[in-house]
């Protein structure tokens, strides 16, 4: 099954210190201009408008820029005034530097939960033609396990693009992105892939930290120490292994896909 790269773009290093981001974003459009591949970078607004230009790079490479929130925080954590004001000031703002119409959202740490659904209304308000914000099963942080796993459309039109989970007994977890990708056997990972049922929508999810086995260990509060472990652990190998997911099966930006799922199947709803 084809499967679509993605990335969240968002600074990770502590206040006053260097964007890491912005050198893993460039190193990551050459990985993909090396494999021909084209993918979806969703960009946090707060650091697109401190570095404009890598908004430019990212369009100019050829690849979709979508919108992460303007300050990554999750969605149930927000007033929704400001929600809707973040989000209509950052696809503005995205637009104006990448000089494409902005269609995709996805929340900060997949937070598009039963208790956040009315963000979808915004999200059509503002422009948006889909969303790829749901995690369809339980998570340490926000997860929906009654969530369809395949592509559908919420009541007000919006489409959404679950991230894809594979299913080991009782558990289901993600497996095409970050620390699962990283720290996950690679048997485990091909286990999903044939498992993955023909309604789905493939995609693997990354972010600039990934990518970045440089960057000094610190334990982070919000984590604790075996969680800070854990986001160190397999970055030297992620480039590998993103390389491998997507040599000769690398399909294009979600914005593509989802105009064709659309295209091909005609409105759904949950």
């Amino acid at each position: 099954m084809p499967i679509t790269f993605t990335i969240d773009v968002e600074d990770y290093a502590p206040a006053g210190e260097v964007v890491r981001a912005l050198t893993v974003i460039d190193d990551t459009i050459e990985m993909l201009d090396d494999l021909g591949a084209h993918g979806t970078f969703f960009i946090v607004g707060e650091l697109a408008a401190n570095h404009p230009t890598m908004v430019a790079r990212i369009a100019n490479a050829g690849h979709e820029v979508a919108l992460h929130g303007w300050s990554h925080t999750p969605l149930p954590e927000l007033d929704r005034a400001a929600f809707r004001d973040e989000v209509s000031r950052g696809r503005e703002l995205l637009e104006d530097l990448g000089g494409s119409a902005v269609v995709g959202f996805r929340a900060p740490t997949f937070s598009l939960v039963p208790a956040s659904h009315w963000a979808t209304d915004d999200l059509v308000a503002a422009g948006f033609r889909y969303s790829s914000s749901v995690l369809p099963a339980r998570s340490p942080l926000w997860g929906d396990p009654n969530a369809p796993r395949h592509p559908f459309h919420w009541p007000n039109g919006l489409l959404e693009l679950p991230c894809p989970v594979v299913t080991f007994g009782p558990l289901a977890n993600p497996y095409l992105g970050g620390a699962y990708l990283r720290v996950l056997p690679q048997a485990l990972v091909r286990y999903g892939l044939a498992q993955a049922a023909g309604d789905e929508m493939l995609w693997l999810y990354c972010h600039p930290y990934d990518f970045d086995p440089g960057e000094p260990f610190r334990a982070r509060a919000e984590l604790g120490q075996l969680g800070s472990r854990i986001m160190w652990i397999g970055r030297a190998r992620m480039r590998r292994r993103v390389e491998r997911l997507l040599h000769g099966r690398a399909a294009p930006p979600l914005s593509e896909r989802a105009e064709q799922f659309d295209a091909d199947r005609g409105p759904t709803s949950n």
